[in-house]
């Protein structure tokens, strides 16, 4: 695997809401993420956000899809507390 150290880094941010998911209220935690890593970090970086239901499988294959598929070198959760 080459890397480009030019490229800014990707970081997985994922929000795992059925309500969210679902239309039903805005994602609020996904955002909160972003915005954090948009003050704190020095260099530059590439959000890939996903919002997910709170089924095991969802999230599994977001997190396979995030780290394998799109190559984030880090990846957040946010949610799954209800």
């Amino acid at each position: 695997m080459s890397e480009n150290f030019n490229s800014p880094v990707k970081i997985g941010i994922v929000t795992v809401s059925d309500r969210a998911s679902a239309g039903v209220y805005k994602d609020l935690g996904g955002p909160a993420i972003h915005e954090y890593f948009t003050k704190h970090l020095a260099n530059q970086w590439q959000p890939v956000a996903r919002v997910i239901a709170d089924e095991v499988d969802q999230v599994a294959a977001a997190l396979c899809e995030l780290a394998d598929v799109e190559n984030c070198c880090l990846i957040v959760t946010t949610g799954g507390t209800g």
